[in-house]
Order: structure tokens, then C-alpha cells, then sequence
């Protein structure tokens, strides 16, 4: 497990490499190809996009995880979907009769993932784009950008202290709970959710309490310590502590090895600057 911060200089150092390589054959850092059975439209200048291509997938461990428990048929909710790197993958492992609904908000990564899914029209029946930004509160007001970008080429002044993202604005997206649209979209099923949305987690779980208690998915969501410091260090213990009233057990996605449920102990296990990703098991019922 290493910092964010670690994983984005490991970029910067490949994409140099590769923009070299590149370059000596008159090749720029855009490109079209085909990674475990799915079509990208990359950007190699942008950090998930270089890891898709070198490496196959964006985070491959989760990948694997997720690919176990997910079955023909199956209903996903992909939050913070970004530029469809786990969506395309949900789409294939749902299979004709599955759905899933991929939830992004900023025009950046939408146009994005919107290119990426029109490269594979097996896949385009089985994806919903929800350009939203989900929210505790439906009264919530929605910030004017968050990030959903990692530049790994060049210098660029508004990237976030911490994780290094670049804001992108989200002057297309609604606002709403995952709870208001589970009854206004009709929702009777939810097998699998992921929530990737670079510490609004706790937000998007409070205004989906209701549907997580009735449907009782799977979750994949990031445990990320860090993002929670300053006068938001508070809410880390908050968000710990209201996905263990849910009665959900913890997981590493990575490794399977057990979660301990207390904030404390978790920021003392997750590298500083770093994050895990949890697949959470709900509880079977008490008698």
C-alpha cells in the first residue's frame, strides 16, 4: 500500500518515458486500444488513462475482487464512475440481462466516458449515465468543480494538496440522493455498488441509507484517512461509524484480509496519504 501521492510521481515517471518512446515514432499521447476485452479512447497524459493502458486496468487487484461476486443479471450502481474505467468492466460482467447505472458528475469525465462506452455498443444497452451529483440532503448545494482528473504531464497550479487531482467544473450535472432516484427511477434490486468520490463517501451513504438497508448490495467503496484531516477529521470517524450500522463486515478488496471497524485503527493500518479499497459483506440477519 502506497500514498497517492507516491502512485502519481510512478506516473509522472512512466509518462515521461512513454511520451519519449512515443515521440521517436512521430506518435503523440493519444490513442485507441483494446484492453481485457474492451475498447478505450486514452489519454496517456491523464493517470487512470496511462494506467488502463500499461497495466491493463486501473486498479487490476480490485478488478479481480469484483469479478468474483458480481454475476450475469446483476444490477450495479457505479458511483463516481469517472471515465467508465470499473463501468465498462461491471457492463461486461452483467452481461444482456444486467444493468448498471454509472453515476458522474463532472462534463470532463462524462464526455469521457460516454466516448469510451460509444467504442463498445455491445456494452451501451447495459449502461444508464446518470450525470448527477449525488448528495446527503436533497436541498444540498453542489460545489462549483471537484476533482476528476489526474494530469501526469506538465505543471498544473490547481491540483489538490493532497491527492493531486484537478477540479473539473459540473455545469451539466443534477443534484439529488441515491435514495430519491432508487424511487423516482423505480429501483426493486441492487446487487453491487462501488463508491469512488475522493471523500464525499459519507455524504452519498447518508442520502442512501434507505435503499442500502432494503437492498443490502455489496459495497466497494475507499477508505481514504487522509482526505478527511484538518477541520474534517471529524467525519471520517462519523463515516466509519455509520457503514458499521449498517451491519456490513470490512474486507481489503486487494487481499480479503479483515477490516477492523473502529477510525482509529484503521488510520493507524492505511498507509498515510493513502487509501484501501473495502468490499463491504452485509450481515446476515440476526434472529
Amino acid at each position: 500500500m502506497i500514498s497517492v501521492k507516491k502512485k502519481i510521481l510512478i506516473a509522472r515517471l512512466l509518462n515521461r518515458v512513454l511520451g519519449f518512446l512515443r515521440g521517436l515514432t512521430g506518435r503523440n499521447m493519444r490513442v485507441q486500444c483494446r484492453r481485457r476485452g474492451v475498447k478505450w479512447d486514452l489519454d496517456l497524459n491523464e493517470g487512470i488513462d496511462l494506467s488502463i493502458y500499461m497495466l491493463g486496468a486501473y486498479e487490476s487487484r480490485t478488478m479481480r475482487a469484483y469479478e468474483r461476486v458480481i454475476r450475469p443479471g446483476a444490477v450495479v450502481f457505479d458511483i463516481g464512475a469517472n471515465i467508465g474505467a470499473h463501468t465498462l468492466h461491471f457492463a461486461r460482467l452483467v452481461g444482456p440481462a444486467g444493468r448498471v447505472f454509472a453515476f458522474e458528475p463532472t462534463d470532463f469525465a462524462m464526455a469521457k466516458l460516454r466516448s469510451n462506452l460509444g467504442l463498445n455498443p455491445d456494452l451501451v444497452p447495459r449502461v444508464l449515465l446518470q450525470q448527477c451529483f449525488l448528495v446527503a440532503d436533497r436541498t444540498d448545494q453542489p460545489p462549483s468543480s471537484i476533482p476528476s482528473s489526474w494530469p501526469v504531464a506538465n505543471q498544473h497550479d490547481d491540483l489538490n494538496l493532497e491527492h493531486l487531482g484537478k477540479p473539473q467544473s459540473l455545469t451539466a450535472a443534477t443534484t439529488l440522493t441515491a435514495d430519491d432516484f432508487c424511487q423516482r427511477e423505480g429501483i426493486s434490486r441492487i446487487d453491487f455498488v462501488k463508491i469512488d468520490v475522493d471523500g464525499h463517501e459519507y455524504p452519498v451513504l447518508r442520502g442512501f441509507h434507505q435503499s442500502l438497508l432494503r437492498f443490502r448490495p455489496l459495497i466497494l467503496i475507499e477508505i481514504a484517512p487522509f482526505i478527511y484531516e484538518g477541520e474534517n477529521a471529524g467525519e471520517f470517524e462519523e463515516f466509519v461509524r455509520f457503514l458499521d450500522a449498517l451491519r456490513y463486515d470490512f474486507t481489503d478488496a486487494n487481499t480479503g484480509h479483515t477490516l477492523p471497524h473502529d477510525a482509529a485503527a484503521l488510520r493507524q493500518l492505511i498507509t498515510p496519504g493513502g487509501g484501501v479499497n473495502a468490499l463491504l459483506m452485509p450481515r446476515p440477519d440476526q434472529p
